[in-house]
């Protein structure tokens, strides 16, 4: 095969027509992420309290850190994100806190996972007013 600068010679056989779709520069509503200039402080309400020491949680984590917490629930398994999530909304200190509370019980830490849980994969749902409608098999 000779390489052309015709985009037919890249995507299939010699002589194959090529969609103007295919070959057209980037559409003009390609979304555009940029950095926020004065990023927003962490918004944090208390979770639990130790020996009553007063431990916060973030309410509002940031979009990015709520996609890894699903990407690794996927792909490594529900403890490795639910470790990511307790550090990164607990932070460092409130995290460690909790994993050096001897007295910690199965009930104490599930009351501190799903409250975590809700806030967190809250970050990645759709909107309330712009969800898809729902399909005919489903609707009724």
């Amino acid at each position: 095969m000779v390489a052309t600068n015709q985009a037919q010679a890249d995507l299939g056989e010699p002589g194959m027509r090529v969609s103007p779709e295919l070959t057209a520069p980037a559409a003009p509503n390609v979304v555009s992420l940029r950095s926020a200039a004065n990023p927003a402080e962490d918004e944090r309400i208390p979770a639990f309290s130790i020996n009553g020491k007063v431990y916060s949680i973030n309410r509002r984590p940031k979009v990015n850190k709520a996609l890894r917490y699903v990407h690794l629930a996927r792909t490594r398994g529900s403890e490795i994100a639910i470790d990511f999530m307790l550090e990164t909304l607990l932070g460092t200190e409130g995290y460690q806190a909790l994993m050096d509370f001897d007295d910690l019980t199965e009930e104490n830490l599930q009351q501190v996972v799903e409250a975590a849980s809700k806030i967190m994969t809250g970050a990645v749902e759709a909107p309330k007013g712009k969800q898809k409608p729902a399909s005919r098999r489903s609707a009724g």
